[in-house]
C-alpha cells in the first residue's frame, strides 16, 4: 500500500504529496488523516496521510513510513475537504491547517475505530439575534440533547474563554462525562486527552474555542458559535484563519448545521447571511420594552456631565449600582483616566463604594475581579466590559464616545455599535427602566441613532449601505501580505496585474519589515494566481485574508 504525505513542514516548497510504502504490520492502522513519521532528507519529520492507493511495485526508490503517532486519525476525508478548501481560501500552505487537527500530546495508539458517518443534507446556517438580557445556555443545552438522541455530536465555541466560561461551565456540568472541554485555558496533557476521547468517539460534545472546529472527526448535527461578532474568533498568527468561516466549511464538509448567535451580529455575517439563511429575531416589542432609557449629552471633558451624575446618584438612593464605561486608561486632554474617574466619583458619592474593572485596577484591588464587581460603582474599560455580568445595574454611563468613533479604523462604528449595545445589556431588563447617559458630540450618528432607538437593524441597514458606497469590506476583500525587508519589484508586478485589486505599499512596518495590502473585489477569481505568487517569491511571506484590525 502506498500512501500520499503531507509533512509537518509550513513552507511553500513541501506544499505537496510525498509518496511512502506502508510496511505490512502497519497497513490496518493506517488511513486518511492518520499521523505518521517519515524519513526525509536523512532525518525523520511527521506527516499525515492525505491519500491511499494501491501499491505498484514497478515503482521504486519509495521509502517507507518509518513508524505511527497518535490515539487515531485526526481528520477524515470530509475534514480533509475542509483543510483544503480553507488553506486555498487563506493562502497557506495545507500543513498550517492540518496542524490545527492534532493534539499537542499524541499518547499511544489504540485500536482503529469505524469512519464518522455524518448526517444527511443540513439545514441552511441560521442567525440568532439575541435580545436584551436573553441566555441562550438552554438552547444550546436542547440543541445538545437533540444530537445525542440522534447519536450525533456537537461542537458548540465561545469567544476567549474569559467572555465564554460562564456558557462554558454550565454545559460541561450538564452534560458531563459526554464533554470535551478543548480550550487552551485548559491543561495541554488534559485537552489532548479530551480530543483523542473524540477522535475515539468516547466524548460527543466539544466546548472550546476557536481551535474547537478543528477537533477530530466527529458525526455532528450541529455547530454552535456563541457571541459570533466577538473579534477573537480571527485568529492572530498564521494561518489566520476565521472560526465562522472555518465553522461553515466544516459544516458543509460534514453535513451539520451551523448557528450564529449575537445580540450584535457582526456586519460581515449580515452580509453572509442576506436572505438565504434562516433568522431569529427577539420580538421587537419585548425587545424596546426591556431596553433602558438612553439619554445623549454634550462632553465635558475635565469633568463629569451634569445627567451623568443625577443618574448616578439616582441609582445609588434607589439601592442599584452603576457601571461607568471610559475609552482610555490613563488621563488625556480628552479627559480623566480610571484612576481621575476614581476620585471624581467619590465626591459625588463620597459613602458609595468605587471600583475598577481595567487591569491596572484589577492588579492593585484586593479580592480581584469578583471583589470589584460588587462595588456600587464599577469604572470599567472596554476590555473591562466583557467581564461584567449582565444585567447588573440599574444604570449605566458612556464617556468620551466620540474616541470610539473615531478611531482611525474601518470598523470603528461596528465596534462602538457592538460595545454600546454590550453596555446597554448591563441595564436593560429592569424596572422600573434602567438608563443609559452617553457622553458623544454627534448625537446624529447612525450608531447613536441605533442606540436610542434600541434598534440594531437600523445600525446594520445605514453601516451597509456606507460600506457599499465606499466598496469597503465586506463588498470588497483587503489581503495583507507582510515580508523582510524590500520584496522583489517583480512580485509588486504580478501583484498589481491581478483581475480587480489595487495594490497599497509597499510601506515600512509590520512583523517582518514591510506590508502591502491588496483590496480585491472578488478574491474568489484571484486566490489561486495569489497563492501562485505567494510561493514563488521564495522568502517567508505572511498572508493575512480580513485583517481584523481592519
Amino acid at each position: 500500500m502506498l500512501v500520499g504525505v503531507v509533512v509537518d513542514l509550513a513552507v511553500w516548497g513541501l506544499n505537496k504529496e510525498l509518496t511512502y510504502r506502508v510496511p505490512d504490520k502497519m497497513a490496518d492502522h493506517v488511513r486518511v488523516g492518520t499521523l505518521v513519521r517519515v524519513p526525509l532528507k536523512n532525518r525523520r519529520v511527521r506527516g499525515w496521510v492525505v491519500g491511499v492507493y494501491p501499491d505498484d511495485t514497478a515503482q521504486e526508490g519509495i521509502s517507507d513510513v518509518a513508524a505511527l503517532s497518535g490515539r487515531a486519525a485526526v481528520f477524515d476525508e470530509a475534514l480533509l475537504q475542509m483543510a483544503r478548501t480553507l488553506a486555498r481560501h487563506y493562502v497557506q500552505p495545507l500543513s498550517s491547517f492540518l496542524s490545527l487537527f492534532t493534539p499537542v500530546r499524541l499518547g499511544r495508539r489504540v485500536a482503529a475505530r469505524p469512519p464518522a458517518e455524518y448526517p444527511a443534507q443540513p439545514k441552511p446556517p441560521e442567525l440568532w439575534r439575541l435580545g436584551p438580557g436573553e441566555d441562550p445556555v438552554e438552547r444550546y443545552a436542547q440543541i445538545v440533547q437533540e444530537d445525542l438522541g440522534r447519536r450525533l455530536g456537537t461542537i458548540i465555541a465561545v469567544p476567549e474563554v474569559r467572555q465564554g466560561s460562564r456558557v462554558l461551565h454550565r454545559l460541561a456540568e450538564r452534560f458531563e462525562d459526554r464533554v470535551a472541554v478543548v480550550h487552551t485555558g485548559v491543561d495541554p496533557k488534559a485537552r489532548s486527552e479530551a480530543l483523542w476521547d473524540v477522535a475515539t468517539g468516547d466524548r460527543l460534545v466539544v466546548l472550546g474555542g476557536r481551535g474547537a472546529m478543528f477537533a477530530p472527526p466527529l458525526p455532528t448535527g450541529h455547530i454552535v458559535l456563541h457571541q459570533e461578532d466577538d473579534p477573537s474568533y480571527k485568529h492572530q498568527q498564521a494561518p489566520y484563519f476565521d472560526a465562522r468561516r472555518a465553522a461553515l466549511e466544516r459544516a458543509g464538509a460534514t453535513g451539520a448545521s451551523v448557528l450564529l448567535t449575537s445580540a450584535t451580529p457582526s456586519l460581515e455575517t449580515e452580509y453572509a447571511a442576506g436572505d438565504s439563511w434562516r433568522r431569529t429575531e427577539p420580538e421587537r416589542l419585548t425587545e424596546r420594552r426591556m431596553w433602558p432609557v438612553v439619554e445623549v449629552v454634550d462632553p465635558q471633558y475635565r469633568g463629569l456631565p451634569q445627567r451623568a451624575i443625577a443618574c448616578l446618584l439616582a441609582a445609588y438612593r434607589q439601592g442599584q449600582r452603576s457601571v461607568i464605561l471610559l475609552p482610555r486608561v490613563q488621563a488625556t486632554a480628552a479627559g480623566p483616566g480610571p484612576e481621575e474617574l476614581t476620585v471624581l466619583v467619590a465626591k459625588v458619592l463620597p459613602r458609595a463604594k468605587v471600583s475598577r474593572a481595567d487591569r491596572a485596577g484589577l492588579s492593585a484591588a484586593p479580592g480581584g475581579l469578583s471583589s470589584a464587581l460588587q462595588a456600587d460603582v464599577v469604572i470599567a474599560t472596554e476590555a473591562g466590559l466583557a467581564d461584567v455580568a449582565r444585567p447588573a445595574f440599574g444604570a449605566a454611563v458612556a464617556l468620551g464616545v466620540d474616541a470610539y468613533l473615531q478611531r482611525p479604523k474601518g470598523r470603528a462604528s461596528q465596534e462602538a455599535a457592538q460595545m454600546l449595545w454590550a453596555l446597554a445589556g448591563t441595564v436593560s431588563g429592569r424596572k422600573p427602566k434602567g438608563r443609559l447617559v452617553v457622553e458623544v458630540t454627534n448625537s446624529g450618528h447612525h450608531v447613536i441613532e441605533a442606540l436610542i432607538r434600541g434598534d440594531y437593524r437600523y445600525f446594520v441597514a445605514h453601516e451597509l449601505q456606507q460600506r457599499q458606497d465606499e466598496m469597503a469590506p465586506p463588498f470588497t476583500s483587503l489581503v495583507r501580505l507582510q515580508t523582510a525587508a524590500d520584496p522583489p519589484a517583480e512580485m509588486v508586478e504580478k501583484l498589481r496585474s491581478l483581475p480587480g485589486t489595487r495594490v497599497l505599499g509597499p510601506a515600512p512596518g509590520g512583523s517582518l519589515g514591510a506590508e502591502i495590502l491588496l483590496k480585491v473585489q472578488d478574491q474568489r477569481i484571484i486566490v489561486d494566481d495569489l497563492g501562485s505568487i505567494v510561493s514563488a517569491a521564495g522568502r517567508r511571506i505572511l498572508v493575512e485574508v480580513d485583517p481584523r484590525d481592519w
